[in-house]
């Protein structure tokens, strides 16, 4: 009857959230621990996932070759402006922070 006690009353520790969480904002101070090469090479890896995907898809309806290629590259510039916003805005936070607010 005690160890079920001790075992109800203890408080949970509430879990830590990792450095990359949706929940975390860019100016965060994960985001300035994690440093600028970390955030440049997760804005690299977003990009380049979302032009294969494109990639992938405009060849499965057709396009191929250098047609197929340079609309990848269009279709997923659009597409990288509003899906990579919290990255650039990182990358900005580190920038802002090294060099004391001003740009």
């Amino acid at each position: 009857m005690e160890l079920r006690k001790r075992l109800t009353v203890r408080p949970r520790r509430a879990a830590a959230t990792p450095p990359g969480a949706p929940g975390v904002s860019p100016g965060a101070p994960a985001a300035r621990e994690r440093g600028l090469f970390g955030i440049n090479v997760r804005y690299f890896a977003l990009r380049a996932v979302l032009f294969g995907v494109v990639l992938a898809v405009v060849l499965l309806l057709g396009a191929g070759g250098f047609l197929a290629f340079v609309l990848a590259l269009v279709v997923s510039g659009l597409m990288s402006y509003p899906l990579a916003l919290r990255q650039r805005r990182a990358v900005l936070a580190v920038m802002e922070n090294r060099h004391g607010g001003q740009r």
